[in-house]
């Protein structure tokens, strides 16, 4: 396993992208890993007691703030606790303590009264333990039936859950997202076969959601990563095989956005070729999973028409793409003809980051340095990283308070700035004291001002506990080799 701090990545793009794991090729970007937990850990690193000291901070500090009464934040610190002891130099725990640990996470597992919810932090348990080497389905084989218990949960969704600015678009976009997250889970710990058996074929229950979820945008961003999750588990062909081509059915979809009329919100007002690229590109790096790449010439040329959307975009909507688009090119095997366009991205990006102010707006320019810091350093091109825009990004959260929405989603772009910072070596300027946050961390600054924290209404709090345990997963370094789903994957 190749570390993203090796210092021959700076070589060429080509060079650097090839550091990548399988796994960070299907599950690229900070969205799935902060929003939907999915991936955890990716670009192993050094254990640091520092790091794990202020994780374990954090976490106390999170339960101070929630009265311990936050059982996904109980849930994330007791598991980045597990973690630490399995992943520290020279700790030994017993197969006691082990199994014991297990055991009060599965239980805090159980007392979560939202299914997704519980489906991400069951997925989120197995992925991470695997990556430890402990199979959970073969641990608990003989007490708890898990493919059966994580199929029930899925079913238990209901649609048109989610509540935010596009409540009654999203329809079935919760489930499908669930089976996404339990398909990953089963395909790390090589429990293909419990998708399909002789009593229910779970990869057509899923597909099935697809038809249910009204809006183009969440139908082909969230079709996209389940029909990665079904190519790494070996069933890519059920997708445009058997009279059906899902893939095909999705990208006619899209291309009927305007007419379907369902379009997404977003906080700040974002322009139609975003709303467009977006799902394109996701479902371009789906075609280069599933290896279904004659779709690139469906219709019309998919490589041509994501280029001239990438070019319609504001500067500051690209920061968000451009890391969408690099992945899919590289992964279809563009790179090379793409390049010119590629190094234009980057210089772009560089650009546009000196007129960003990151305090802005939680979302569009809230997220915009973190997408440009995880885009850069993938390409090997870390070191142009200016200093004073990681420090604006690590200043940024005290004056992120221009409403009542930023205040209340502040959670949100700081998970995402945690994850960024703490890749490109930087997680001391959110841990440690800060003369901008009143000599006080600006972790800590942004628990005490938190506004959500009651138990199943806490907002985006969820993802800053993704955050802390992808940090905690990290830190395994090179001693556990990467899941064999992944590596035996190819594009």
């Amino acid at each position: 396993m190749k570390l993203l701090s090796d210092p021959t990545r700076e070589n060429d793009m080509n060079n650097a992208l090839s550091y990548l794991d399988n796994e960070s090729r299907l599950i690229t970007t900070p969205w799935s890993r902060i929003v939907r937990g999915l991936g955890l850990g990716q670009y192993p690193m050094k254990y640091s007691e520092a790091i794990s000291q202020w994780i374990q901070n954090t976490f106390d500090e999170l339960k101070n703030k929630t009265d311990a009464a936050n059982n996904y934040v109980t849930f994330s610190s007791l598991l980045c606790d597990f973690i630490c002891l399995l992943i520290k130099p020279n700790q030994k725990i017993s197969e006691k303590d082990k199994l014991s640990y297990i055991s009060n996470i599965l239980y805090l597992i159980s007392n979560e009264i939202d299914p997704y919810r519980r489906i991400m932090q069951y997925s989120i348990t197995i992925d991470a333990l695997a990556k430890l080497n402990i199979n959970l389905f073969t641990l608990l084989q003989n007490s708890i039936d898990l493919p059966n218990l994580l199929f029930n949960t899925v079913n238990q969704i209901k649609s048109n859950r989610i509540k935010d600015e596009n409540s009654g678009k999203h329809g079935d976009y919760e489930k499908l997202s669930a089976y996404t997250s339990v398909f990953f889970a089963l395909a790390v710990c090589d429990k293909a076969d419990s998708a399909i058996t002789v009593i229910q074929n779970h990869i057509l229950d899923a597909l099935k959601t697809l038809e249910n979820i009204p809006s183009p945008f969440f139908r082909g961003r969230g079709g996209s990563m389940l029909f990665s999750a079904i190519s790494l588990l070996g069933y890519s062909k059920v997708l445009y095989t058997h009279g059906r081509d899902y893939i095909a059915e999705t990208l006619d979809y899209l291309d009927n956005a305007d007419t379907i009329g369902i379009n997404p919100s977003f906080p700040q007002s974002m322009s139609p070729a975003f709303v467009n690229v977006y799902p394109l590109l996701t479902m371009l790096n789906a075609i280069a999973s599933t290896g279904h790449t004659e779709l690139l010439n469906y219709r019309q040329d998919r490589i041509r028409q994501a280029n001239t959307l990438m070019d319609a975009l504001t500067p500051v909507e690209r920061t968000h793409m451009g890391l969408y688009y690099i992945i899919a090119i590289y992964n279809l095997g563009r790179l090379d003809q793409e390049k010119k366009r590629v190094d234009a991205l980057v210089e772009d990006l560089l650009n546009t980051a000196s007129h960003i102010d990151p305090s802005e707006n939680y979302f569009l320019h809230g997220i915009a340095y973190s997408y440009i810091f995880e885009t850069l350093t993938i390409l090997g091109k870390q070191s142009r990283i200016p200093d004073q825009i990681i420090q604006a990004l690590a200043d940024s959260f005290s004056r992120m308070d221009k409403s009542l929405e930023d205040e209340i989603n502040r959670p949100y772009p700081f998970a995402y700035a945690l994850t960024m910072l703490s890749e490109v070596g930087h997680a001391d300027k959110l841990f440690t004291p800060s003369e901008c946050y009143g000599y006080q961390s600006a972790t800590r600054w942004v628990i005490d001002h938190l506004t959500l924290v009651e138990d199943g209404a806490d907002g985006r709090l969820y993802m800053l506990n993704h955050a802390l345990i992808n940090l905690m997963l990290r830190m395994r370094g090179n001693n556990f080799p990467a899941p064999r789903v992944y590596r035996d994957f190819s594009f």
